[in-house]
């Protein structure tokens, strides 16, 4: 009688290829929709903030008007509503919060006019229509029994009623109250004033002064409004001898904006009307830019000697203006703003609308749109694998974009555009540049501006592993550095948002190529960031540029379908957005001063350096408490856990009732405790997913098993575990649907 050999059992072993990981198409798409409203989010809250803050400007110097002085021309107002930047109207809205008209002041704009002893604040109501329904006075510093008169004789204010707004600013002819002429007189130039007739910009006020010439016309004594053309100013001398003209820029030009916005120019004439020169007076540009325009004589006497009727229709393009190297997006919008203030001044009729810039694109802007053609061109075929070809766009896009252009994408470029719309005309080949780098990552899996556009990525790609040594960045640093770019962006939305003074250039490296007008802190990174990618390729642009982590972001790839730690980050970032949007009162919001801030800093931090104290001590608690805890618990997850069933998980519950209970109500506690640690570890020190899943393995909530399941499955999660596991000498985890499961047959 033989006994039956027992079969040996082997492991089986798989010898067909690993399948791929399955893509989700449809998962991806939706995904990928997502991020990018997470980006049009941050960019809508960025621009109504923004919004918000010039109305709140605009509003700080205006005294509050009671409702019942609004329902005097409104009956059904309700109140006072927001406020608009560009005109410093109020809005008047009813019940339904639907517009019924709106409000101006002419204080605190036109108290520098005094009539008899003082100013008058007049306020004037209008209807959608820019019609005026009526006005009143609010208050007045000129003597009582004169602004009495006014009141009680009514006739002078109702004059005003039916008169559009522009009708009203360049009224000529008043006729006084008998006994208050001048307080009456004082109150219509005031009008005029506030409405744009005698003050011809609300963002460059000042008016200009005869100091301002002296350099050009000593002998100047006054200034004197031409009387056929209301834009140009006659210089006049002591016996009224005429020297020459002069205009500005303002407000004719006010919406052109240069490279973070417009700039008010002084253009002088001769008496034969030739330009004798022009000088920058006031704006709101970069002050490096204007600075360095304001030094280059070549650019400054460059309308010299050419008729106001000359300049009136001079071509850009055609007389090849270039604008000044290292400003060229703020002196071309100066040469813009010239033209089109000619034109106004040139005229002999009403001040005409501000005129468009010329749209034709100058040499170097044709040079950039060249680039990136060239690089999408290449970057999109196969034309990138030529190594010769590459080397060739690389070292183009050095030199065009780099060093001769400086057309390089920034946050500071990216968020100005946002906050003050984008200059289209002036800087078309930046704009080009814009253009590719948003739209053909968000619907490619094509990174073209990092990888064939940008001329600091360019030189790291031509100088990396030149050097011999090349040092191994730690796998938990390479997955912390990272995070660096992100910081960086917070930090742009809270500057951004609460409108802080720090220049969002000083954060990015590449206003250094443009060397002449660059600060110490933009040169600073620069050095340091190539010095770096020497030894660590691409050091930078993987490890702390934000622009390029912001289009990485919006890149559609191979793992678009998957939610990652870059996509919490970046919803982070939208809900930091929209607190800091909502947070700070619209009315209110504060001003800033780098001294106040930085003692404001001070005693916030004196004031709370217990807590602060507390909340380091728990952070370092909580990360050596993570080192120590969290594999021993690891360890001591049973190998089938993953796969057993939900009712093999619960049988605990099947022993005494009370001890259930019991158990049940600890075990809930410390995973809520875990999971709290958890998130808290996603910013602090320490393994945040791998807490997470223990938290989720003792609390007890629907879908539970599906989340387990999903965190086990990362790639990170399973080799940080399957690492401990090993070092406790314990056996790897069985996971449904891994392949490193075993099947027995």
């Amino acid at each position: 009688m033989t006994s039956e050999t027992p079969p040996i059992l082997l492991p089986v072993v798989r010898d067909e290829p690993l399948k791929p990981r399955q893509k989700r198409p449809i998962r991806a798409v939706v995904l990928h929709t997502v991020r990018l409203a997470i980006l049009v989010g941050v960019l809508f809250l960025l621009r109504q903030q923004h919004q918000s803050y010039l109305a709140a400007e605009a509003s700080r110097d205006q005294q509050p008007v009671d409702v019942n002085v609004l329902k005097a021309f409104f009956p059904n107002a309700v109140e006072g509503g927001l406020f608009n930047p560009g005109r410093r109207t109020q809005e008047v809205v009813d019940a339904k919060n639907e517009p019924l008209g709106f409000v101006v002041q002419t204080s605190p704009q036109s108290d520098g006019i005094v009539g008899f002893s003082g100013p008058t604040n007049i306020l004037i109501a209008f209807d959608t229509d820019d019609r005026i329904i009526g006005l009143k006075l609010l208050w007045s510093r000129d003597t009582v029994e004169h602004v009495d008169l006014i009141e009680q004789q009514g006739k002078f204010l109702n004059s005003w009623q039916g008169i559009l707004w522009t009708a009203a600013a360049n009224r000529s002819s008043v006729d006084g109250v008998s006994g208050a002429t001048l307080t009456s007189l004082a109150i219509a130039e005031s009008i005029a004033n506030r409405l744009g007739g005698t003050v011809p910009s609300l963002r460059f006020p000042d008016k200009i002064e005869v100091p301002e010439i002296a350099t050009r016309f000593p002998t100047a004594a006054r200034l004197a409004l031409d009387p056929h053309r209301p834009a140009l100013y006659r210089i006049l001398s002591a016996d009224d001898s005429l020297l020459g003209y002069v205009f500005r820029t303002a407000p004719v030009a006010d919406n052109l904006v240069g490279y973070q916005g417009p700039t008010d120019t002084l253009v002088m004439l001769d008496a034969n009307e030739k330009v004798l020169g022009i000088r920058l007076r006031r704006s709101f540009d970069n002050e490096e830019y204007v600075g360095y325009v304001e030094d280059e004589d070549y650019f400054l006497n460059l309308f010299n000697d050419r008729s106001l009727a000359e300049l009136a229709g001079l071509d850009l393009f055609e007389a090849r203006v270039e604008g000044v190297s290292g400003a060229t997006m703020t002196s071309m919008n100066v040469a813009d703003a010239v033209v089109a203030a000619a034109k106004n001044a040139a005229t002999k009729v009403e001040r005409a609308p501000p005129a468009p810039p010329s749209t034709t694109p100058n040499n170097q802007q044709l040079a950039t749109m060249i680039v990136v053609a060239g690089g999408l061109m290449i970057g999109l075929s196969h034309l990138r694998k030529f190594r010769a070809v590459r080397f060739g766009l690389l070292a183009t896009v050095i030199v065009v974009l780099g060093l001769l252009n400086g057309d390089m994408l920034s946050l500071a470029t990216l968020i100005g555009w946002v906050q003050n719309d984008v200059p289209w005309a002036i800087a078309a080949g930046l704009v080009t540049v814009s253009i590719a780098a948003l739209f053909v990552p968000a619907f490619s899996k094509t990174q073209i501006y990092c990888h064939q556009l940008c001329p600091h990525g360019a030189i790291q790609q031509l100088t990396k592993k030149r050097l011999p040594w090349q040092p191994t960045v730690p796998r938990w640093l390479h997955r912390t550095l990272p995070l660096i770019p992100f910081v960086l962006l917070a930090w742009c939305v809270v500057i951004s948002m609460l409108h802080l003074p720090f220049s969002l250039v000083d954060l990015e490296p590449f206003d250094a190529w443009v060397y002449q007008a660059a600060g110490a802190a933009t040169i600073t990174i620069a050095i340091a960031g190539l010095a770096t990618s020497l030894f660590i390729p691409m050091a930078y642009c993987r490890y702390g540029c934000p622009t390029g982590a912001l289009l990485e972001f919006i890149r559609f790839n191979s793992k678009s379908d998957i939610w990652n730690r870059t996509d919490w980050l970046a919803t982070f970032l939208f809900l930091l957005t929209l607190a800091l949007r909502f947070s700070v009162p619209t009315g209110s919001l504060p001003e800033f001063s780098l001294d106040e801030t930085s003692e404001q800093l001070k005693s916030l931090l004196s004031e709370y350096k217990s807590a602060l104290q507390w909340l380091t001590a728990f952070s370092v608690a909580l990360f050596i408490g993570s080192i120590v805890a969290v594999p021993w618990l690891v360890a001591r997850i049973p190998t089938d856990y993953f796969m057993a069933t939900a009712n093999e998980q619960n049988e605990f519950r099947q022993q005494h009732p009370t001890a259930s209970l019991l158990w049940r109500i600890i075990k809930n506690v410390i995973g809520i405790v875990l999971l709290l640690a958890g998130v808290a570890m996603l910013i602090l020190p320490g393994q945040g997913l791998l807490t997470i899943l223990l938290g989720v393995m003792l609390v007890d909530f629907p879908g539970k098993r599906r989340l387990e399941l999903l965190i086990i499955r990362r790639p990170s999660v399973r080799r940080v575990v399957g690492w401990i596991r090993r070092r406790s000498g314990r056996d790897e985890l069985q996971i449904p649907g891994s392949n490193s499961d075993s099947s027995s047959e």
